[in-house]
């Protein structure tokens, strides 16, 4: 199909309605970030600028190449000088700030960020990331919002391939409207498996660009009087109407964002003369729109500040209304000063082209490379006193460096899942005392069970390979084993039972039932019993009183607001939250008195109360683990009767 005549038809450089888009997209975005209440949808304000982007890029593309002046190099530049400025400035300034508030830890994740921010990767490190144990939560990020920017990049890299190609066999309409249905029906498909990947990865995201782009087609029907009105008031209404009622939890999310999307459509087609559009095209609505990029890439790191720094106080409505002068200011700076100085109007002269990617690359190369050196060195440490830093590790999750060297003769395997791994600190100690070494056979997130298998894919294979590993590990020797596991997160919902299947497993969805569980964990300690191998079963773990963000639990070289306490839990609460585990395992270590012993980590933790602080420190690294601290409290407190499972083995250790 031509595509000349539909370019050519109502085409001006300048769209207002776009502009008043864009300023209700950036809008609908702050409000979500800032909490306001009735905006919990405002995450949709960036699929609205995929529409718009979808729109001008491949309006852009289809008329220079119509004109037969369309240039993969001047485009690429022109987008690098309309991106970069700005996204530099950002992860410049963020890194400063991270390097002034963060202590070392929380300094790391500041520095990766922006490293895959520059890169324009951050939308697959974070789809990679929210697949590990230890996932990050949104709030702990401090350029979050980048994902999507990363995202569009990657669009801009290969749409002008796509589109051009698609026009020199004429097939430009039916080439877009193939790439939009097939995105649509791969973010389906994706969000049953791999609910991250839909959100992040940009070939389940190409349909919300395809919707701008088909507008342009759309554009032959020249829609005017009142269907253009009808059009406009329905495609304002479905955005505001999105923002105010979506959920980021409701389910089939991937089909539901069709409506934003298909309505800033409406709008883009209806254009900026009707009535209706007046309410997105007054001077408020188009300054905004103008500043929208800027003002989209400045907010998101300084509400991640503010809340770091000040806490509770930045989420009071005097700082919501402070924190938006502050950010439409910085915005407006931004806008005048770096990005209206980089933008690009028509072709540059000769040889300027070259020389302006070669200094944008060495600039972001540059700066990549400081971001990656402070990830690798650890987050700059010597910003820090030792002894600060001495206690930011104690109050971690315990790690390979935590554990006490030991040099004695192996006598304890250590098996499980992190929960397993949070002992390490604490046993290593004990065991080093005893003179005995302890093997550790333990990964975060999996489980250790005969013939179970995750139903997560993105961490199957490797949850797999642990298991072999540690039983083939565990056959080679005879030592007996302190097994844990956190067994309540291992429902029917979450786990396969290798070779066996069937109705006894209950409900297809087999949420809060544990017949594969029970079954594996039979299977497991069947084996383990048949070779004379004894086990301490640990039980449900006693989780923290509260929740908190743990990267504002340590204090960088500039002071900021510090986590509230945590009271202390009650001995019975925790009793009654792992009652339902400890009864399971109790009744699992009736079947091989012998050989297996249930450890109550409740019995050992508390008294009356269940603590969250000791010495000033925090037990818990989060609100099911413990720290380093925690680790170390947790096994002292459990000495006596750990040595009595150890006895044996120190008695036959001690045999000439």
């Amino acid at each position: 199909m031509a595509v000349a005549p539909l370019l050519r038809a109502g085409m001006t450089s300048f769209r207002p309605e776009i502009a008043g888009l864009r300023a209700l997209a950036v809008l609908s975005v702050l409000f979500f970030h800032l909490k306001l209440a009735g905006f919990q949808g405002g995450f949709i304000g960036v699929d609205v600028f995929f529409v718009i982007s979808g729109y001008l890029i491949s309006r852009n593309i289809l008329r220079e190449a119509e004109a037969d002046g369309f240039s993969f190099a001047q485009f690429y530049l022109r987008r690098t000088r309309r991106i970069y400025p700005a996204l530099i400035v950002t992860v410049l300034v963020t890194y400063i700030a991270g390097a002034l508030w963060c202590a070392p830890l929380m300094f790391k994740g500041v520095a990766k960020e922006g490293t895959h921010a520059l890169l324009s990767i951050a939308n697959i490190q974070y789809w990679r990331e929210s697949h590990q144990y230890f996932a990050a939560n949104s709030n702990e990020l401090a350029l979050l919002h980048c994902w999507s920017l990363s995202l569009e990049e990657q669009f801009y890299l290969g749409w002008p391939i796509f589109i051009v190609f698609a026009r020199k066999i004429n097939r430009a309409w039916e080439a877009i409207l193939v790439a939009t249905a097939l995105s649509i029906i791969g973010a389906v498909i994706a969000s049953r498996t791999d609910s991250s990947a839909a959100f992040y990865l940009t070939p389940f995201r190409i349909y919300e660009f395809g919707c701008g782009a088909l507008v342009l087609f759309a554009e032959r029907f020249r829609v005017g009087g009142l269907a253009a009105e009808g059009l406009s008031l329905a495609g304002i209404c479905g955005i505001v109407a999105s923002a105010m009622m979506f959920r980021p939890d409701m389910p089939h999310l991937e089909l539901a964002m069709l409506v934003p999307c298909l309505a800033a459509a409406g709008t883009i087609l209806a254009g900026s003369q009707t009535l209706v559009s007046r309410l997105i095209t007054n001077p408020v609505f188009m300054g905004i729109g103008a500043i929208s990029y800027s003002l989209y890439l400045c907010h998101w790191p300084i509400i991640y500040f503010a809340r770091f720094i000040f806490g509770e106080l930045a989420e009071s409505l005097l700082a919501t209304m402070l924190l938006l002068l502050v950010m439409f200011a910085v915005a407006a700076l931004m806008y005048f000063f770096v990005e209206r100085a980089f933008i690009l109007v028509g072709p540059p002269a000769a040889g300027r082209g070259r020389r302006t990617a070669v200094a944008f690359l060495s600039v972001i190369l540059g700066l990549a490379s400081v971001t990656h050196y402070t990830l690798v060195s650890g987050g700059l440490t010597w910003r820090m006193p030792a002894d600060r830093q001495e206690l930011v590790r104690l109050q971690e999750f315990p790690s390979e460096s935590d554990v006490i060297p030991m040099s004695g003769p192996l006598a304890l395997n250590l098996v499980g899942d992190s929960h397993a791994v949070q002992y390490q600190a604490g046993l290593s100690g004990l065991m080093q005392r005893l003179g005995l070494g302890m093997e550790i056979l333990a990964s975060p997130g999996c489980p250790v069970l005969h013939g179970v298998l995750l139903k997560e894919p993105f961490r199957k294979k490797q949850c797999e390979a642990m298991r072999d590993r540690s039983f083939a590990r565990i056959a080679s020797n005879r030592l007996p084993i302190v097994y844990v596991l956190y067994w309540s997160s291992y429902d029917d919902a979450k786990i396969d039972l290798q070779g066996e299947s069937g109705p006894q497993f209950g409900p297809l969805d087999g949420k809060g039932t544990y017949t594969k569980l029970t079954r594996a964990l039979e299977m497991t300690l069947e084996r383990f019993a048949a070779g004379g191998r004894r086990v301490l079963v640990i039980g449900a773990q006693v989780d923290a009183n509260c929740s908190f963000n743990w990267s504002r639990l340590y204090q960088g070289p500039l002071p900021h607001a510090p986590v509230a306490p945590c009271p202390p839990g009650s001995k019975k609460t925790a009793e009654l939250a792992g009652a339902r585990m400890n009864a399971f395992l109790n009744g699992i270590e009736s079947r091989w008195p012998e050989n297996v012993t249930l450890f109550r980590p409740v019995d050992h933790f508390c008294d009356d109360e269940c603590p969250t602080m000791n010495d000033g420190l925090w037990l818990y690294h989060d609100g099911t683990h413990f720290s380093v601290a925690g680790s170390h409290y947790m096994v002292g407190r459990a000495e006596p009767e750990l040595i009595r499972f150890l006895a044996p083995e120190r008695q036959a250790l001690s045999r000439p």
